[in-house]
């Protein structure tokens, strides 16, 4: 995955996803990951790692990669109120 720079996961519903341990794990050149509004981690209990090594990810609302928030907790949009890694995709 070092070669990706974006990705597009607007069409995922992770609804029932119940791990996402070291998914983007060592993406290190990943900006933007654009997700739906069906996009959640409500069901997941393994996220650690999520983001491990992605520094240069910034989220649509300008929170930026910190190494010491790598966990599927920062897997939300990023917005004001909740900062995140993930960019809204409108339709």
């Amino acid at each position: 995955c070092t070669g990706l720079t974006s990705l597009d996961l607007s069409s995922w519903d992770t609804s029932k996803v119940t791990s996402m341990y070291g998914m983007f794990d060592g993406c290190s050149n990943l900006v933007t990951i654009y997700v739906s509004n069906n996009w959640t981690t409500e069901a997941v209990i393994s996220g650690s790692w999520m983001f491990d090594g992605c520094d240069k990810l910034v989220g649509g609302n300008g929170t930026v990669f910190d190494s010491s928030n790598v966990t599927h907790t920062y897997a939300v949009i990023d917005t004001a109120e909740t900062p995140g890694y993930l960019t809204l995709k409108e339709d």
